[in-house]
């Protein structure tokens, strides 16, 4: 084998420095600034990517706190809106529970006014029949005979005491 032969060895070293020489000043040259372009570029890119990242990231924030504000307010006007609505119910149950109140009040008055014209009547009716009996009464025992005048302001004084609570 020729390489290996130490006559050849100065020869073979010297095209050994000549070749990766040039193939260095080529790659240094030609290659390696279109590398460092592309990597360049991919830096830039990545950096844009993170400064577009995080301004996303920025309005995604915003986007969430006005989201949540817009949530907060709906929270609020439904609360507002089931107030007022509770409130209005309230309002008109307040109000048909008055004109309720008032009609069974009103009937309750002209319950009480029958009642005390039907309490007028038999108290009436009492002293009428109250006057009748005394009258008899004294008649058959004494055998006089009583004015009947007399006999109903009797009764209707007594019955006055009695219901004046005199006794």
């Amino acid at each position: 084998m020729p390489q290996l032969d130490p006559a050849v060895f100065i020869p073979q070293i010297f095209w050994l420095f000549v070749v990766f020489a040039a193939l260095y000043i080529f790659i240094a040259r030609s290659a390696a600034p279109k590398i460092s372009e592309v990597l360049k570029r991919r830096q830039d890119t990545i950096t844009d990517d993170l400064a577009n990242a995080e301004k996303l990231q920025a309005k995604a924030e915003e986007a969430r706190i006005a989201f949540e504000k817009s949530q907060e307010d709906a929270r609020n006007n439904a609360a507002a809106i089931v107030l007022s609505k509770r409130e209005e119910l309230k309002a008109e149950a307040d109000a048909e529970y008055q004109k309720l109140s008032d009609a069974l009040s009103k009937k309750a008055d002209e319950a009480q006014k029958r009642i005390n014209e039907a309490k007028e009547k038999a108290l009436g009716e009492v002293r009428n029949v109250a006057a009748d009996v005394c009258a008899d009464i004294v008649s058959q025992i004494s055998g006089l005979k009583l004015d009947a005048k007399a006999v109903s302001k009797a009764v209707n004084a007594k019955t006055d005491d009695v219901l004046k609570g005199d006794g």
